[in-house]
């Protein structure tokens, strides 16, 4: 009976592509630095440049690097920010295989867990963050500063949770979201009234974590339901557009 598996020939771009991306992920380059020079790396990796350049390309294309031309140009380490999930989430989404209400109810199941443990780590610090992101919501009467504006809440949150992974899959959402309504930008008003996070804040301050987990919930099933209906809106008017002509 067989137990091994076939050896697979790893490509040398994919071994020089895997070693800077771990280079990158573990600090020893950061966010703003230059990668070596190709002729650098060439002799790092002792390799062709065909090689260098075809793990460069899937650095850039991956999103790891930043390829700038000119005498000061090179390959620089781009910020791995919370935009990079929700890009291939948003991939998913074009392509039909995600739905508003799917993402919605993704946060229904995940964020009043994650408002429960922001109320167990209300600091003063944080405190004063959720205060501030609150006052702010009706700074704005333009989209999509407002948008950007009332959505602040979702990620102080996400950080008081002190949970790195459900932090980084509610940033993702969020921005995804935010992304998917600049399709039809539908006015903030209708899908996201001032007021809908106070009941949420004042849980969390004051550190009720069933009571924050509820309010979340409450707050979340209302904004899925406002944001069928502007969707339905919107889809309907579109139809009529393309009837017209």
């Amino acid at each position: 009976m067989d137990t091994f598996r076939p050896v697979r020939q790893v490509k040398a771009s994919d071994e020089v592509f895997n070693q800077l991306k771990e280079a990158i992920i573990t600090g020893r380059y950061k966010t703003g630095d230059k990668l070596p020079s190709e002729r650098e790396l060439i002799e790092m990796f002792k390799v062709s440049r065909t090689v260098v350049r075809e793990a460069m390309k899937v650095l850039a294309a991956t999103g790891f690097v930043e390829i700038r031309y000119g005498a000061t140009g090179g390959a620089f380490v781009n910020d791995l920010t919370f935009d990079r999930l929700s890009d291939a989430w948003g991939d998913l989404f074009s392509s039909g295989k995600l739905s508003i209400p799917e993402l919605c109810q993704a946060r229904i199941l995940i964020e009043p867990e994650v408002a429960k443990l922001a109320a167990a780590n209300n600091t003063e610090e944080y405190i004063e963050k959720l205060k501030k992101a609150l006052s702010n919501e009706g700074r704005h009467n333009t989209y999509p500063d407002t948008v950007h504006e009332r959505q602040k809440v979702h990620y102080v949150l996400a950080e008081m949770c002190q949970n790195r992974f459900l932090e980084s899959i509610v940033k993702s959402l969020v921005i995804l979201i935010r992304n998917i309504t600049e399709e039809f930008q539908p006015p903030t008003d209708e899908v996201h009234p001032l007021g809908m996070h106070n009941a949420l804040v004042e849980a969390v301050i004051t550190g009720n974590g069933k009571k924050a987990e509820q309010e979340m919930r409450n707050h979340l099933i209302e904004f899925d339901r406002l944001m069928t209906v502007a969707e339905e809106k919107y889809r309907k008017s579109q139809k009529k557009i393309w009837t017209a002509i």
